[in-house]
Parts: structure tokens; C-alpha cells; sequence
């Protein structure tokens, strides 16, 4: 359903794999969840957005005891297993529209790391992206976009405790390898990132890191390792493994992202995000005609 009128928030999720296996967030059974709306599809300069929902987190659970409203997107905004158009910018467009400024993902990814299993957790601290599409994000900032520090630090602690409420094995820092989907490395490729020293490889970190940043908000991201990165380990595993794990962790992946956005003190956070986006004087854009 086409909705004209974008909801004005803080606070969004973007889902993955993660939550695939259920309903995000009716099926994470979380008390003081509540749907507002659902089936909320925007009209954007990149293309029709996947349906999203505006949800209500109630004041019994937030940090200020205020209730807030997120926008929640699922699988990243792809319409299919490949991200063919731009369905990052899509609904980057709308959360900048909205006034987003803090964003919280969840996904999956292979293990380059050897000493990460299927079923730890990781908190990526750092990117490598092996794209080949653009970004785009001078569509969304006159300014040119610093990398420094571009996952959240605020936002991965908060991320780190939770996840570490509900599994064992939580990894506070790795790299994160972005290659293009939709299928998966070599052996080869997976020699050389982990040559450049990359822990885990999956498909959704970029852009949506990027554009983030290019709208002013604070982004960090949480992922199940589902699989083994090829050549880590000498025992064949069956492509439909992955899926298994993605049935068994999406209550727990549904309840991290939602505490981590209840968690968010706006007032008390101590990273500079919003600093990393460097000014372009007016006489150089005039010169360059921007």
C-alpha cells in the first residue's frame, strides 16, 4: 500500500536474515512492542520501497520512559536475493525524510575467521567493501563522507550487552568483507580477506553504512554467522545449513535490535557520527557546480 505521508522518527531497523524465519516484531514476543501500522509502501527518486512498519516500543521499556516510534524495513530493502535497483537508497531516502538518526541492522554472514563458529554473534567494528555498484551518496549530502569510526561505538555497546544476554559466543569487534551478492566466494577470495585481514563476508553492510553516515545518523549492525567461509573448514556443508540457523535465531536477533533502540539515551552518547561528514565550502561547490 502507497503511502504518501512519511512518518517523522528517530529510530529504525533494518532487518536481515536474521530475523528472516519469523514476523519482525510480532513473533520476538517482546512486552511493549506494538505495530502501528504495516504494509506502508513510500514512492521514492530510486523506486518503490519494500513495505515497511512503524512501530511503537511503550515507555515501560525505553530508557527515558518516553515511548518511541521506529520504521523497520525487512532483508535490507532488497525485492529479491540480489540488490538489483537501489533498494538501499530506497529506504535511506525515506529514513532521511523521516529524520532518522539512529539505525540499527541485523544479518548473517560466513566466517573467514577461523576461530568463529556457526551460530556466534559478531559486531562488526570496521568494513571492507568488494562492491562493484555505487553508492550514491552524493544524492544525499553535498558533503563529502568520512569514514572514521563507521560503526556507531555507542550503538555496538549497546548491541554487545544484548547480544550477550542471549548467546554464548558474541564477538565485540571484527571486519566486515562486503562482496556482491548474490553468490558466494571461493575458496581464493576468501584467502585473500582474510590476507587483509577481514573476519566475516556477507552482502548488506554496504551501502547502507555509507548512507548513514551521509544523512547524519548513527549506524551499527549485528550478524549471525551462518556458515563457513569457503576453505575455513575442510567439512563440507550443505547450502540449505544456512537456512537452519536462520529458523533458530530470530527471536534472539528481533529481541537485540529492539532493546538496543529501547536502550538509546540521545543525550548521554559519546560518539561524533555526525561530526565525519566534511563541509565543502561554498566557493569550491560554486567552482564545481554543486
Amino acid at each position: 500500500m502507497i503511502v504518501n505521508e512519511i512518518p517523522k522518527v528517530t529510530y529504525a531497523i533494518i532487518g536481515g536474515s536474521g530475523t528472516w524465519a519469523g514476523e519482525f516484531p510480532e513473533t520476538v514476543g517482546l512486552d511493549g512492542v506494538r505495530v502501528l501500522q504495516k504494509d506502508m509502501e513510500f514512492e521514492t527518486p530510486f523506486g518503490t520501497t519494500m513495505p515497511m512498519k512503524l512501530i511503537e516500543l511503550d515507555g515501560s521499556i525505553t530508557a527515558d520512559g518516553k515511548a518511541r516510534q521506529l520504521l523497520t524495513v525487512p532483508f535490507h530493502g532488497f525485492h529479491g536475493l540480489a540488490p538489483e535497483g537501489c533498494p538501499s537508497e530506497q529506504i535511506f531516502w525515506v529514513f532521511q525524510q523521516a529524520g532518522v538518526k539512529y539505525i540499527v541492522a541485523e544479518g548473517s554472514g560466513g566466517s573467514a575467521n577461523p576461530l568463529m563458529d556457526p551460530g556466534d554473534i559478531i559486531i562488526p567494528h570496521d568494513l571492507f567493501d568488494f562492491t562493484k555498484r555505487p553508492s550514491n551518496i552524493h544524492k544525499f549530502t553535498r558533503n563529502i563522507v568520512r569514514m572514521q569510526s563507521p560503526l556507531c561505538p555507542d550503538l555496538r555497546e549497546l548491541l554487545i550487552k544484548f547480544a550477550r544476554e542471549q548467546y554464548d559466543r558474541v564477538f565485540p569487534r571484527g571486519v566486515y568483507a562486503n562482496t556482491e551478492p548474490p553468490r558466494f566466494e571461493t575458496e581464493t577470495e576468501i584467502k585473500f580477506l582474510q590476507s587483509v585481514g577481514c573476519d566475516i563476508s556477507g552482502h548488506t553492510i554496504v551501502p547502507e553504512c555509507y548512507l548513514a553516515r551521509a544523512i547524519g545518523a548513527c549506524y551499527a549492525s549485528c550478524y549471525i554467522v551462518s556458515n563457513y567461509a569457503e576453505g575455513v573448514e575442510s567439512t563440507n556443508w550443505a547450502g540449505s545449513s544456512i537456512f537452519d540457523w536462520y529458523r533458530g535465531c530470530g527471536q534472539k536477533m528481533g529481541t537485540i535490535t529492539l532493546k538496543t533502540i529501547a536502550a538509546i539515551v540521545p543525550d548521554e552518547k559519546h560518539c561524533h557520527c555526525a561530526d565525519y561528514l566534511i563541509e565543502v565550502p561554498e566557493n569550491v561547490r560554486e567552482r564545481i557546480g554543486q
